[in-house]
């Protein structure tokens, strides 16, 4: 008695079929294989691409960091600046006689020669 397969329908018992059911085996071996190395493939192409995209964010938030460190820094050197002027000006009068003479006039209450000076009573003040 022959087997039957799934629908009453005996099998041929061939060479022809035998090779045919070893070559889709193969097949299907071959095919899982493939699917493994294209599933490992994706999976280390992931990894790469998401480490890559955690190096650039990082990178980005440091850029990010560094040039708002430049603003605050070129403000303060601005301002710097801005204070060497004034200091430079401040010393310039200072080696003018006539303004070092009304400094001294005024803050400590010196006089020339002959020059009388009344001080101010500030009624305001108690």
């Amino acid at each position: 008695m022959n087997p039957t397969g799934k629908f009453g329908v005996t099998s041929i018992n061939t060479d022809y079929v035998a090779s045919k059911e070893i070559h889709e085996k193969k097949m299907r071996k071959r095919r899982k294989g493939l699917i493994r190395r294209l599933t490992v493939f994706v999976i280390i192409l992931a990894v790469v691409v998401g480490g890559m995209v955690s190096v650039i964010l990082s990178q980005r938030s440091q850029i990010e960091q560094k040039e708002t460190q430049k603003e605050q820094l070129e403000k303060k050197l601005k301002d710097e600046k801005h204070n060497e002027k004034v200091y430079r000006s401040k010393v310039r009068l200072l080696h003018n006689k006539d303004y070092i003479g009304e400094l001294a006039r005024k803050d400590f209450l010196l006089s020339k020669k002959g020059e009388i000076i009344f001080p101010s009573h500030d009624t305001d003040k108690h």
